[in-house]
């Protein structure tokens, strides 16, 4: 089925500003761009809107984090989630179900203890839950392994296609054009600028290039001779047939590295990460990585044992050594506006669409995004996040 809002139209010869990547954040900021006036703009991909990342997530959504950072990044997104399909026009199936951070040891339930204390202080609803709340929350949990944890009753989960196809169809309704199979190949540069790109369908002069390019960010940017600290790094994850429902809240669970929600339909979605990363990029599923995953889910769910897998999947994110996303102008090139590095970039893509559109438009970085730039890489002033569910170098959630 085509994907809403794309055209089959030739390219125009220039635009405002180009977009790398049909992914949620490329289309969320076309969208946004689109919205506030700058309405010749393309979004190119070289597959179809959604074919990374945005449409191989977990499809969490909460702002319940240990930093300063990411809760107000976040924090900003969840707002925006709550009223998005009303704005859209089209349903993203957004579950305000809750979202329940699991403790499996005292030590992580310390911090979690610590962590409710720094939420509130940054505006984050939220509270930490000992071991009977959180199993009243989530009854299917293993009671000999939970502790206790946070809980954010507004967070919750969204379907990722819908998203993909509601800021697709919003951005081409507001004059955007999303030109799938059209491959960028070079980045013109001149004077200490963008003057447009190259592509597998012809040249098009712009001077603003926006890299949302995902798994291939790092390799977008050198294009245009930007060194971008990333890695590669490869996860999957797992669909089962529907059964009844028994999991409301989404759930983090940091001692097995796992991340999983059950959906409306009742299939239970979930992916656990290893510790060491996996920096190939084949998007096929793998049997070690599959028992993993089960053998974890069943551990922490013992009602999953015996149920059937529907899906199994694998996906590919670029990401920073602290895990944050890139966000915002390069310095040195005037017009190269990064957005990438992302791992949890499905549940920030409602503001960070608006926040970059606002930079792009206005030319001073938005508070909230300022310190996600790529000079916090550059110059080692990484981000300390101390809740995300995931060994160093590896995070899927949204």
């Amino acid at each position: 089925m085509p994907v809403p809002g794309a055209t089959a139209t030739s390219l125009r010869k220039s635009y405002d500003v180009v977009i790398a990547g049909a992914g949620v954040q490329g289309l969320a900021l076309a969208y946004e761009l689109a919205k506030r006036g700058v309405t010749n703009v393309a979004v190119l991909d070289q597959r179809y809107p959604g074919a990374g990342a945005s449409g191989r997530n977990g499809e969490l959504i909460r702002s319940a984090f240990g930093s300063l950072e990411w809760c107000g990044l976040f924090n900003e997104s969840l707002r925006r989630w709550e009223g998005l399909s009303e704005e859209l026009d089209f349903n993203v199936l957004f579950s305000r179900s809750g979202y329940l951070v699991v403790a499996t040891t005292q030590e992580q339930f310390d911090q979690c203890q610590r962590d409710v204390v720094k939420q509130a202080s940054y505006g984050v609803q939220s509270r930490y839950v000992n071991a009977d709340e959180a199993l009243e929350i989530a009854p299917g949990l293993n009671r000999e392994l939970v502790r206790g944890g946070v809980y954010q009753s507004s967070a919750g989960f969204a379907h990722h296609d819908a998203v993909v196809w509601a800021y697709a169809r919003a951005a081409a309704r507001l004059g955007v054009e999303i030109h799938a199979a059209t491959t960028i190949t070079g980045i013109d540069v001149a004077s200490g600028g963008v003057t447009g790109v190259q592509t597998s369908r012809g040249h098009v002069a712009t001077h603003v290039v926006v890299n949302a390019a995902g798994a291939q960010a790092g390799a977008l940017a050198a294009m245009a001779e930007v060194h971008l600290p990333t890695e590669q790094c490869r996860l999957e994850i797992i669909v089962t047939e529907s059964v009844a429902p028994f999991l409301r809240p989404a759930l983090a669970l940091q001692e097995l590295f796992g991340y999983c929600h059950q959906t409306a339909r009742g299939e239970f979605v979930g992916g656990t990460e290893n510790y060491a990363p996996d920096n190939t990029v084949s998007l096929n599923g793998t049997y070690e990585q599959l028992l993993d995953i089960c053998a974890k889910f069943v551990r922490m769910i013992p009602s999953l044992a015996g149920v059937r897998l529907l899906r199994h999947w694998a996906g590919v994110v670029d990401q920073a050594a602290d895990m944050s996303p890139v966000l915002g102008p390069v310095p040195e090139l005037t017009g190269f506006f990064l957005d990438c590095g992302w791992v949890y970039g499905f549940m920030g893509a409602p503001a960070a669409g608006a926040l970059l559109a606002e930079a792009i438009i206005d030319g001073v970085l938005p508070p909230l995004v300022a310190p996600f730039t790529i000079d916090r890489l550059r110059g080692g002033r990484l981000i300390q996040e101390s809740s995300l569910v995931t060994p160093p170098s590896r995070g899927t959630e949204g």
